[in-house]
């Protein structure tokens, strides 16, 4: 059996420019075992640690993380997850944003912010097999074990 911390199926680009590399969000709740893939690298996950967009979350059979992004938008990621904050962008004055967020296994329960208050065709889930829009404001993805 794969370990929670094995490196993800996709890797992101190291030549990311320095906004993509800024904090997007904090790791509020970190349980069991966790870890982030950030440019090929693997880390621990704990509460206090920014998230940046390009980052691959990772979680093992007993894992759960809560995560907050600047816009309000909350993250709860389930046991055997995987995550990737693929697309993230939030202007705080105007609220104007966009976010992508791919799910390829597991489970994410999620509660929108201000992105998707404003404007939301702007937040979109993304899973194997489908992109979902968001029209709610809570709601649960739940991708299986990434099988298509």
């Amino acid at each position: 059996m794969a370990s929670a911390v094995a490196q993800p199926a996709t890797t992101v680009d190291s030549s990311r420019s320095a906004e993509a590399r800024a904090t997007v969000g904090l790791v509020k709740r970190s349980t069991g075992q966790a870890a982030l893939w950030r440019d090929g690298q693997s880390q621990p996950i704990q509460p206090g640690l920014g998230v940046q967009m390009g980052d691959t979350l990772r979680t093992g059979a007993d894992g759960a993380l809560g995560i907050t992004l600047t816009d309000d938008t909350l993250l709860t990621i389930g046991a055997n997850s995987e995550l990737v904050l693929s697309t993230y962008s939030f202007d705080s004055t105007t609220q104007d944003g966009n976010l992508l967020v791919s799910l390829w296994k597991g489970t994410a329960a999620f509660v929108t912010g201000l992105i998707a208050r404003k404007a939301p065709d702007n937040v979109r889930v993304q899973t194997r097999t489908v992109v979902l829009g968001v029209r709610g404001t809570e709601f649960i993805v739940d991708a299986q074990q990434g099988q298509p």
